[in-house]
Formats: C-alpha cells, structure tokens, sequence
C-alpha cells in the first residue's frame, strides 16, 4: 500500500511529501523503533494535508495498518522491496 502511494507521489513529483516519508521507508527493517519513525513520519504528512483526497486516503489507511501490525512492518523490509 506505502509502496503505491509512494510511487504516486513519484509521478506527481511532491518533493515534500517523498522527502519526509522515503527516509523513513527506506530503513524501516521492522523494529519497533523504524516502525514508530515511519509511523510519525506518516502523521506529520497526513496532518500537513499536502496530498490530493485519495492520497490522503491511502495515507491515513497506512498509518491505520501500521498501527494494527504490531509484528510487522508496512513498508516490508528491504528484502521485500528487493532492495
């Protein structure tokens, strides 16, 4: 889902939101502590109200799954990412 978003975010070139949110993706490993960055990252976003409706959606419905996956990570690691 934060993968999707993000690649949106790409096309539209929104700078801002990419270089808040990409630092924070990019090492989350699934600790608690990278997941709790990604987490507040995702909120101060969300609350700047910088993305378009449906962007803002999908952002809201990450931090929702984050917050509902204890044991693991939205952004699924860098393995998942191929990274």
């Amino acid at each position: 889902m934060l993968a999707g978003l993000l690649a949106r975010l790409c096309e539209q070139q929104d700078l801002r939101a990419l270089g808040m949110i990409l630092p924070a993706y990019l090492s989350d490993l699934g600790s608690e502590q990278d997941r709790d960055r990604l987490r507040s990252v995702l909120h101060m976003v969300h609350a700047a109200r910088w993305l378009m409706a449906e962007e803002q959606q999908t952002l809201g419905e990450a931090i929702a799954l984050l917050g509902e996956r204890a044991g693991a990570s939205v952004a699924g690691g860098v393995s998942s990412r191929g990274g």
